[in-house]
């Protein structure tokens, strides 16, 4: 009798620790869901933001290279001013980053989502390297557009949109040594063609995310 007593009483508490993990798991890809939406609006933000600075970009070459950039200097500040945001999603690693490093990957108990929720992940450090590559381009594309432009001309910035400065309509360049253009032209080429790999990237981590979404649904049965 002892032993069969012993023997339930470990069943019972190898079941409530079952249902615990159990709700643990849930409670963890509820989280995970809100982190994937928060992701998937801020892609949607980015990606608007991405075509405006495409075509700005794509604009600003143009001048650069097929006209008088001291002619059209108003135009280069105009366009640089937009031209050179920083593009860049902010994923949500809240949730993540606790599957991640606390070792609680082990509570999903589905290996088909669990593999899906990898490959998302692969796919948002793709988009953080890219992003990354970005940057350091821009910075280099910066050092050289500092040398060409001077502040001077843009009025003072609304604190609450720093983007919606003034420009002045006598802006000039205060250098324009074809080799200036020249290394200026080639990092915003380069510039413009990561930006349109990061485009494609978050575009299929906004889609993954929305079918991850859909199997954590159904999968936990939430709405």
């Amino acid at each position: 009798m002892l032993f069969l007593a012993v023997f339930c009483g470990f069943l019972a508490e190898n079941i409530r620790e079952k249902q615990v993990e159990h709700h643990r798991e849930k409670e963890y890809m509820r989280s995970l869901i809100q982190d994937l939406q928060e992701d998937t609006r801020d892609i949607d933000r980015t990606l608007e933001l991405g075509s405006v600075v495409t075509e700005k970009l794509d604009s600003f070459i143009y001048i650069l290279d097929e006209k008088d950039p001291d002619e059209n200097a108003y135009d280069l500040y105009r366009l640089g001013s937009i031209a050179g945001r920083i593009i860049r999603v902010s994923f949500n690693d809240r949730t993540s980053s606790q599957l991640k490093y606390a070792g609680t990957m082990r509570l999903i108990r589905s290996s088909d989502l669990s593999d899906s929720i990898q490959s998302y992940w692969t796919l948002v450090k793709i988009a953080e390297s890219i992003a990354q590559r970005m940057e350091d381009i821009q910075s280099k594309a910066g050092d050289i557009s500092v040398q060409m432009i001077r502040y001077k001309y843009f009025g003072r910035a609304n604190s609450a949109n720093p983007f919606a400065a003034s420009l002045s309509k006598d802006a000039k360049l205060i250098n324009s040594d074809p080799k200036l253009i020249a290394q200026l032209s080639n990092h915003c080429r380069t510039r413009l063609v990561v930006l349109y790999n990061y485009i494609i990237n978050i575009k299929e981590t906004k889609a993954m995310a929305l079918r991850l979404v859909d199997l954590l649904k159904k999968e936990y049965h939430l709405k």
